[in-house]
């Protein structure tokens, strides 16, 4: 089994990045942090200065703010909003993506239409799980707040240890 020593690696957050919550809490637990430009994403991790493996975290808060980019009408010569520019930036560079939701009943509002928006439930399923049949790296997994940091952290420290086991 493999372990990685805590000063060996760094959980890199991007620096729009609005929601400080979660580095606050991952270097009170004694993960070193870094804020830096992502080109993709909010969250990645950074191994012995220089490694990163092909995966990213991206946060929402909610239901409503996933919503809020999936309808985002500011679009690009290809019809694409700024939040399907960064789906297609990771799937060209072969990146892994967790939308992490931070709303553990994420799931339920989805299905029962409990969000602001009014759009039809059956319209914003069907794009979300579109999402996912149209971009295979992405992966979505929603979580209280309050766990979010320890579900940042897990996820790429498990995705660094997998390719760090590859080489």
């Amino acid at each position: 089994m493999l372990k990685i020593d805590a000063k060996d690696y760094a959980i890199v957050y991007d620096t729009r990045e609005q929601d400080i919550f979660i580095p606050q809490i991952l270097r009170r637990n004694g993960i070193q942090t870094i804020r830096r430009k992502l080109d993709t994403g909010d969250y990645a991790i950074q191994y012995k200065g220089e490694y990163m493996p092909p995966v990213i975290v991206e946060r929402k808060a909610c239901l409503d703010e996933l919503i809020g980019n999936l309808l985002d009408n500011r679009k690009d010569a290809n019809g694409n909003n700024r939040f399907i520019r960064e789906l297609e930036r990771s799937k060209q560079q072969s990146l892994k993506v967790y939308l992490l939701i931070q709303d553990k009943d994420y799931y339920m509002k989805l299905i029962t239409g409990e969000y602001r928006s009014k759009v039809n439930t059956k319209a914003i399923s069907g794009m979300i799980i579109s999402l996912l049949a149209k971009y295979p790296n992405l992966h979505i997994i929603a979580v209280d707040r309050e766990l979010s940091p320890s579900m940042v952290h897990k996820i790429l420290y498990y995705e660094l240890r997998e390719e760090l086991k590859k080489k």
